[in-house]
């Protein structure tokens, strides 16, 4: 049985803990510490025989096997090298840094400590995305022209929510470009670089719209990047924390064109340049549909088995890379 603490108790805390519920057979959630006490208390909800602490002392001393860094972001390099350091399996939250100085330290903690290591861009887990990854690698829309995309959410233009941690740059880093844009590199990377070779230039512009609490947020609300793969093909994404949560996948080929509109998860359009459709292929059954319980079983899977998985740190600051770029090139 793998025992596995967390590393703050907030929101997407609470979702992980939900899927390694699920996961009750081979991993036992044995210590929760967040700097908020209350927060850590709330997220344990009454579980017997756990550590609920404000002192990261007695999360380390409770005899874990691996963690969950779910903290704001520039924490998370200090805790993940700790956590390396002591011979822990880490997860981690995204992006994997504020800063390449600091996912370059993380790389470098995990690597000579030989730990498993894990990044949370939980898109790749979803149904529709893991066809179009294999509808790629089959060569189905023949040489890839462009990659676009959109990844949004309604975080600065809800009334429902007030100033909070990720709009404040000395917290989070980079805003919108880095709370969703990291998602967004690492898809494009992933689905296009075997097939078009590296991303080679990349240039932004970043923009801060929303006036909340009497201040404008310190990083920017939303983000437009455009760039070319070393084959020639495009890039082009938008990150927002100012409209309506939107994620769209965009791929084009010579063939036709790939589309995912996660209001439908599953489903992959294909549709060729005269208008006919393309048939995805039928990819086996999975155990799981929900991409953060794919993603926590994959980790657990990897703890138990000491093999590395993607995407790992390394993998996260070739993105961390890409953002700060991103922030270096707007105007």
């Amino acid at each position: 049985m793998i025992r596995l603490g967390f590393i703050g108790c907030g929101g997407i805390a609470r979702a992980h803990l939900t899927a390694l519920d699920r996961l009750s057979d081979r991993v036992s959630v044995a210590a929760f510490f967040d700097a908020n006490r209350a927060q850590a208390v709330d997220l344990a909800g009454g579980r017997k025989d756990v550590v609920v602490t404000d002192q990261v002392d007695s999360l380390w001393a409770s005899g874990l096997d691996a963690v969950l860094i779910t903290v704001p972001n520039r924490y998370h390099a200090a805790y993940s090298e700790e956590a390396a350091r002591r011979g822990l399996a880490i997860f981690c939250e995204k992006p994997l840094g504020v800063s390449v100085a600091d996912a370059t330290g993380m790389v470098a903690a995990v690597e000579r400590a030989s730990v498993v290591n894990l990044v949370g861009f939980k898109n790749r887990y979803f149904r529709a995305i893991e066809t179009l990854r294999h509808v790629l690698d089959e060569q189905m829309l023949g040489p890839l022209f462009a990659y676009r995309e959109v990844c949004s959410g309604a975080r600065l233009a809800n009334p429902n929510i007030g100033m909070e941690w990720r709009m404040i740059e000395t917290i989070a880093g980079a805003g919108a470009v880095a709370d969703f844009g990291s998602h967004s590199i690492d898809m494009a990377l992933w689905l296009l670089v075997p097939h078009t070779g590296p991303l080679v230039s990349l240039d932004s512009r970043l923009a801060t719209f929303i006036t909340r609490d009497g201040s404008y947020p310190s990083n920017d609300d939303m983000a437009v990047l455009s760039g070319r793969f070393a084959s020639g093909a495009l890039f082009s994404v938008l990150n927002g924390r100012v409209g309506p949560g939107l994620y769209q996948v965009e791929v084009y080929g010579l063939k036709g064109r790939a589309l995912v509109d996660m209001t439908q998860p599953d489903v992959l359009n294909l549709i060729g340049y005269g208008g006919e459709k393309i048939t995805a292929p039928a990819l086996p059954e999975r155990k799981f549909e929900d991409p953060l319980l794919i993603q926590m079983a994959r980790f657990v899977d990897a703890v138990a088995t000491k093999t590395p998985i993607e995407p790992d740190f390394s993998t996260a600051l070739s993105v961390q890379r890409w953002i700060e770029v991103a922030r270096s090139s707007a105007d």
